[in-house]
This record gives structure tokens, C-alpha cells and sequence, in this order.
């Protein structure tokens, strides 16, 4: 509970660089996500809440977040926000919530750090309903080569200091290998380690 709490503390500023390397590509993302007019969007991770940012007041939002130290800052982002917020306990491998229940899931620099991405990717899938989308924004695994060995031996640490981040995850993969349809975007940032990044949709049959 320690480290959950000194990670709290310690991530907006941490992350703080990454926001705004991000910060065109997320509004553009979610331009187009909520373009399909989604009423119920589930968040899987969302942390302090960077996001909320993006997503239009009077949604119903259900945030999946089970570190409790974010939940407050989650709480007055949302009503700043205007959302209709639900916060939920529980890991992206088992999410709480019916099957096709939810129009849209959000998920940025998320599936790096769950024990399970095969299993979250595959949650995410069921509780979609039919033509619903997946939003992600992830850093990934380079190619094989010198960067991908620093990916390999800084693994270790970046997962105990980052809360379980792994950089040698092939992220789109596992996600490609659920949904038929991903429309995505390779980039790299400016950042040690983790550099090789994708954003993108996934929509599910239907």
C-alpha cells in the first residue's frame, strides 16, 4: 500500500512530459471516438485522470482504477468535467461489469503494467458492445536490436519503481490478435527506454 501511495504522489509529475508530447495526438484520438456518439465509456486505468480532459460532459463514465490514492483527484477531475462518474475496483483482467455493456473503453499506458494484457485485452473485447471501439495509447516493444536489449534489461526496474511497467510489451499485437478492425498510428517520443509508442482504435465486430 506504500508504494501505491508513493506512486500517487509521485506520477503527475512524472508523466508530466509524456502529457504534453501526447497531448495533439490524445485530442485527435478522442475526436474520433467520440465522433460514434458513445454514451457509457469505461476507462481501464486512469490513473489521475489526464484524460477526462478529452471527454464530453454528461457521459456516464466508470473508471477502473485500483490504486484508491488516485481516486480523489479521479472525483474532482470528473465533476469539473461534467461527467456522471462511477469508480470501480477491480483489475483490467476481470473487469466488473456485464458483457457489451459499454460504448467506448479508454485505455493510455495501461496494458504495459497489468499482470495479464492477454486477459485485458480479451475483458476489454467482452464488455464492448457490438461496433463499440477500444481506445489505446501505448508505448511497445522496439524491433529487435540494441534498443530492444535496453528494453529487456531495464524491464525489471521499470516494473518495480512503475508500478508493474514492462517496455519489452508487443502491445498492438495482443490487440490485433482480439480485434479484427485497429486503425492505428506507430510513433516515437522523445524518451529513454520508452520510445516506440502506438495510438489507435479497435473496433469489434458487429
Amino acid at each position: 500500500m506504500l508504494r501505491k501511495r508513493l506512486f500517487a504522489w509521485t506520477y503527475p509529475s512524472l508523466s508530466a512530459r509524456h502529457e504534453a508530447l501526447v497531448e495533439e495526438r490524445k485530442r485527435a484520438l478522442f475526436r474520433r471516438a467520440l465522433a460514434l456518439r458513445p454514451k457509457r465509456v469505461l476507462e481501464i486505468g486512469p490513473g489521475p485522470g489526464p484524460n477526462l480532459a478529452y471527454l464530453t460532459p454528461g457521459l456516464e463514465y466508470l473508471a477502473l482504477e485500483p490504486n484508491p490514492f488516485f481516486h480523489p483527484e479521479l472525483q474532482r477531475k470528473a465533476e469539473a468535467q461534467g461527467l456522471r462518474l462511477s469508480l470501480l475496483l477491480g483489475r483490467a483482467e476481470a473487469i466488473p461489469l456485464p458483457a457489451e455493456g459499454v460504448d467506448l473503453v479508454v485505455g493510455t499506458l495501461v496494458l504495459c503494467s497489468v499482470e495479464d494484457p492477454i486477459k485485458a485485452v480479451a475483458e476489454v473485447h467482452r464488455v464492448l458492445r457490438p461496433g463499440g471501439a477500444f481506445l489505446f495509447l501505448e508505448h511497445v516493444a522496439a524491433p529487435s536490436g540494441p534498443y530492444r536489449l535496453l528494453q529487456e534489461v531495464a524491464t525489471p526496474l521499470f516494473a518495480f519503481f512503475g508500478d508493474g511497467c514492462h517496455p519489452n510489451r508487443e502491445t498492438l499485437a495482443l490487440i490485433r490478435a482480439r480485434f479484427p478492425r485497429v486503425e492505428v498510428e506507430a510513433f516515437t517520443l522523445p524518451l529513454p527506454v520508452v520510445a516506440p509508442h502506438v495510438a489507435g482504435l479497435a473496433f469489434k465486430e458487429g
